[in-house]
């Protein structure tokens, strides 16, 4: 098993140093409307246009438009120009990107002995960019919209370790060893990924750094330190009693406590329930 470690661990190396990882390529519909909105006449009919293309992603993004999070008149909508209108075009972008990275975690060429891990990586994904959206709106000048997308990509590398470690299966024996190559290799990788799906770099810098609970970081909070602290808050049930917020300079930057996060989140509860209800948890 610690020569199959080695030898898998070694390609990867060998791939992120060269730049030749061999990734899944970005869905079209997502790559099309971020063009669409990189143009300068960017209007809400145009993007409109491209995302009625797909009708997933029109069904998608008229259920956020909908949905508690984002209508608070309560008035329902069936046209996506309005729905655009109404969301955003940040927003809008992220729920096409939701739908991409969904449809590679739930690719039909996803084997049996992954598609659980990859789901339950795709939950905690989802779950990470509503907490992330709720402490940037709360705490940070930093763009909520932004943060979530931040949030939903994290773990992107740990997907990439997944669907590659299908050529050598016998690592799912060794639940350990699997999570030892999770936990070393996938900030990297991410980061990686992200600046080949030509990301911005404060998405790709939280990929690779989220998991340095002492990062340093001069000036104020930034991505970074949102999805950091959404990442840990997603995984509170498995911290421990003795796990010490002090010591997580992400959360010193936010100025929260393990009274103050919890604060939060029980104050955010409903709208981060509505945020996964809408990304399509």
């Amino acid at each position: 098993m610690n020569d199959i470690a080695f030898q898998f661990i070694q390609d990867l190396s060998n791939e992120l140093s060269s730049g030749e990882l061999k990734l899944p390529a970005f869905p079209d519909i997502a790559v099309r409307v971020k063009k669409a909105l990189e143009e300068e006449s960017v209007s809400a009919e145009k993007v409109a246009k491209v995302i009625g293309s797909d009708p997933v992603l029109s069904a998608r993004l008229l259920k956020v438009a909908n949905s508690n999070f984002s209508n608070r008149s309560g008035a329902n909508i069936k046209d996506l120009r309005t729905a655009i209108a109404r969301l955003g075009y940040d927003l809008a972008y992220n729920t096409a990107v939701s739908i991409a990275i969904e449809q590679i975690f739930h690719s039909s060429s996803v084997s049996d002995r992954i598609k659980d891990h990859l789901e339950e990586l795709w939950h905690h994904s989802l779950h990470v960019s509503a907490i992330a959206y709720t402490i940037a709106k709360k705490l940070t000048s930093i763009k909520p919209d932004e943060a979530m997308l931040a949030g939903l990509l994290h773990d992107i590398g740990k997907f990439y370790i997944l669907t590659r470690s299908e050529q050598h299966p016998e690592l799912f024996n060794d639940r350990i060893a699997m999570e030892e190559l999770l936990k070393n290799w996938h900030t990297g990788i991410g980061q990686a990924i992200l600046e080949t799906w030509t990301f911005s770099e404060e998405m790709a810098t939280a990929a690779n750094e989220h998991d340095d609970l002492e990062r340093p970081h001069a000036g104020p909070p930034d991505i970074t330190d949102v999805v950091t602290t959404a990442n840990l808050c997603a995984h509170w049930e498995q911290l421990g009693d003795d796990f010490d917020w002090s010591q997580v300079t992400a959360a010193k930057r936010l100025k929260l406590t393990e009274a103050t996060t919890k604060e939060i989140l029980e104050e955010s509860a409903d709208e981060i329930q509505s945020i996964l209800h809408a990304l399509g948890k």
